[in-house]
């Protein structure tokens, strides 16, 4: 369940006062680009902890629907599914913003604002290569490396790293911006998997 929560999700010191304001300004250039862009379909490949596969996020604000493996996770901006296909099961649940940060791989896109230290790291001619540092003992996250293209402000690249040692690597392959997505997007349909159970667990 604690990869399930890093995946859902998918970026080193600070030498100077400098870095850390311009990698902030990066972040809040990137936020904003995202937030302009409207519905969001991002296909990417993973690496969790060697566990090696592909999947596809929709995002719209808060809401996100996360496709990989044998894994469903639907979030409408309150309740959380989580279906594993094999289990033919899926858990409801209300998640904390803690348990988010660890659900979404672009979260970082908010919580550099609080809790986090962000850094310059090695730019390329490319992209900039943002790092935040946990600074609070109750985030789920020990630190994240962003890659942030430079052409459009588009993250790219995304290594999440947990405290307890589970590791995700995630690299874009394609970004769809100005999508269209209906509210149901965002919610397990029961009509959709008849054969599931439904474990409630709010």
């Amino acid at each position: 369940m604690k990869k399930i929560l890093l995946f859902m999700f998918s970026v080193l010191s600070v030498l100077s006062v400098w870095a850390a304001d311009d990698a902030t300004k990066i972040l809040d250039k990137a936020a904003s680009t995202f937030k302009a862009a409207g519905g969001v379909t991002i296909s990417y490949t993973y690496d969790l902890n060697g566990d090696k596969g592909k999947g596809t996020i929709k995002m719209q604000g808060k809401k996100f629907v996360n496709t990989f493996a044998d894994h469903v996770i639907w979030f409408n901006g309150k309740t959380l599914w989580t279906l594993v296909k094999e289990n033919e099961e899926v858990n409801v649940t209300t998640p904390t913003p803690k348990e988010l940060a660890g659900i979404n791989p672009y979260s970082f896109l908010n919580m550099y604002k609080s809790g986090y230290k962000a850094s310059m790291g090695k730019s390329t001619a490319t992209y900039y290569e943002v790092i935040l540092k946990a600074i609070s003992p109750s985030t789920s996250m020990k630190s994240v490396v962003v890659h942030i293209l430079k052409k459009n402000y588009q993250p790219c690249y995304v290594k999440l790293a947990t405290v307890d040692g589970i590791e995700n690597k995630i690299s874009v392959t394609k970004y769809i911006t100005k999508q269209s997505f209906s509210a149901d997007t965002f919610a397990f349909n029961p009509k959709k998997y008849p054969n599931v159970d439904v474990v409630d667990l709010r």
